[in-house]
């Protein structure tokens, strides 16, 4: 009976054994792919050299998974705009289009120590005004890893991330 008793007792405890490292497993599985996207600014302001002047809004994925992009929005003092044009332009404040160039990010999947260039400003008669009133410029990325564990980023929180339980695009989601 003894004997029997101590069977049991060992297999109890190789069975918890093997689900706790189990639950590791599965934790280091999930950190290996860790995606951290980064969203910022690049600019050259320059009086004496106007050839090299340029502003872009970047994309870049520091972490060591991909990052899935859900959903992306860009506020101007807290109004959501659809597009990069009607943000500039109310940024600028600018009546007619502003050119730029622009790469999708919206449902786009982001590797590993890539980086994205989402706006480009070729117009840069336009560069002193929107820089004049940066401050007031936002945009923020809903993202996830490939495990669907998911964050939340903004330009202003320089790089910091928020986990939130999903994403999902909205209304106020950015188009372009």
């Amino acid at each position: 009976m003894l004997v029997g008793v101590s069977a049991v007792v060992i297999g109890l405890c190789a069975l918890g054994v093997s689900l706790y490292e189990t639950s590791l497993m599965r934790s280091e599985q999930r950190a290996a792919v860790v995606p951290i996207l980064e969203l910022g600014r690049s600019y050259n302001s320059s009086a004496t050299e106007p050839s090299r002047n340029r502003l872009s809004f970047i994309a870049q994925n520091v972490g060591i998974g991909p990052a899935r992009v859900i959903d992306f929005r860009v506020t101007v003092d807290g109004e959501f705009y659809a597009t990069w044009d009607a943000a500039v332009r109310r940024l600028a404040d600018a009546d007619g289009r502003i050119a730029y160039a622009m790469s999708t990010i919206n449902g786009r999947t982001i590797p590993p120590d890539k980086t994205i260039e989402m706006f480009k400003l070729s117009d840069l008669e336009y560069l002193d005004a929107i820089l004049e009133d940066f401050e007031h410029l936002d945009f923020e990325a809903c993202y996830c890893s490939v495990f669907d564990e998911c964050w939340t980023t903004k330009m202003t929180t320089f790089g910091a991330s928020e986990p939130v339980e999903s994403c999902a695009r909205t209304a106020e989601s950015f188009t372009e």
